[in-house]
C-alpha cells in the first residue's frame, strides 16, 4: 500500500491523475473511490468500530428489523424499496451498518478530510488522510437485486439508489464488508485482496485551512455537499466566522 504526503489541492490532483494513467495502462478502467478521514484509522464500517452485547450478526439482524419496524412513518417518505434501501438510509441517519462511506469525487472526500477547520482546531486535531481505492471490475457488486445484503460474499462495492439528495451530490457509494469481516473486525486496509488497491494521503494539520478555502474557491464546501438547511448554516458558519 503506498503511502503519500499532501502539501495542497494541486499535487492531490496530479497524484490522482497519474495514478489514473497507470491503471488505465495496466488496462483497468474502473472510476477510483476516494474516502477523506480526519485522522489517520483503519477502514472499518461502524458496525465493527463498536462492541455489541451479543452476537453481532445477531445484533445486526435486529438492527435493521427494528429499524424498520419501530417507526415507518419516518422512513415512508424516503420510499425505501428493499434492504438495501433500508441500510443506506440507516447509513445515512448514524445507524451502525458493515457500509463504509466513499465517493467518486475526489474533491468531496477531501472536504471530508479537512473536517473543522479553523485556526483554533487545528491546534488540535491530527493529521488528516484520504484513502484512495483503485477499484477492479471484480471488486464491483452487480447484483443487488437478488443478493441479500448480509450474503455478500466477501467485501464488494455498491452503488446505492439515490434515495436521498446528499447521496447524489456526493457522488456517494459503499463498501460492504462480508460476515467474516464483520466478526472479525477486519479492515478493507488488511484485506489482500485490496492492500495493493489502495493509497493513502497524508495531510498535515497546517495544511488544511488553506486547502479548505481552496476547496471553496472550486464549489465545494458544505451547502455543495450537505444541499439542506444544516449544510447551509455549516458553510455560513465557516465563511464569516474564524
Amino acid at each position: 500500500m503506498k503511502q503519500i504526503e499532501l502539501e495542497n489541492v494541486e499535487v492531490y490532483l496530479n497524484l490522482i491523475k497519474s495514478l489514473k494513467q497507470e491503471n488505465l495502462n495496466a488496462g483497468n478502467d474502473q472510476d477510483f473511490l476516494f474516502r477523506g478521514q480526519t485522522s489517520d484509522s483503519p477502514l472499518l464500517p461502524k458496525i465493527c468500530r463498536l462492541e455489541a452485547k451479543m452476537d453481532v450478526l445477531d445484533a445486526e439482524k435486529l438492527l435493521l428489523k427494528e429499524f424498520k419496524r419501530t417507526n415507518p412513518l419516518l422512513i415512508k417518505e424516503q420510499h425505501a424499496l428493499d434492504d438495501w434501501d433500508y441500510l443506506t438510509l440507516g447509513q445515512h441517519f448514524g445507524l451502525p451498518t458493515r457500509l463504509l462511506d466513499w465517493s467518486n469525487n475526489a474533491l468531496t472526500a477531501l472536504w471530508f478530510a479537512t473536517g473543522e477547520s479553523n485556526s483554533y482546531t487545528l491546534k488540535n486535531e491530527p493529521d488528516a488522510v484520504v484513502w484512495i481505492l483503485m477499484a477492479h471490475h471484480e471488486d464491483i457488486e452487480p447484483d443487488m437485486e437478488t443478493l441479500y445484503p448480509f450474503d455478500v460474499p466477501s467485501m464488494k462495492i455498491i452503488r446505492p439508489r439515490i434515495i436521498k439528495q446528499r447521496i447524489n451530490n456526493q457522488s456517494g457509494l459503499f463498501s460492504i464488508s462480508s460476515s467474516r469481516d464483520v466478526l472479525e473486525k477486519r479492515a478493507i486496509n488488511e484485506l489482500d485482496s485490496f492492500k495493493d488497491k489502495l493509497v493513502k494521503v497524508k495531510i498535515a494539520s497546517e495544511k488544511l485551512m488553506e486547502i479548505r478555502t481552496d476547496l471553496n474557491t472550486l464549489g465545494v464546501n458544505a451547502f455543495t455537499i450537505f444541499p439542506e438547511l444544516e449544510g447551509l448554516c455549516n458553510y455560513l458558519q465557516w465563511r464569516y466566522f474564524k
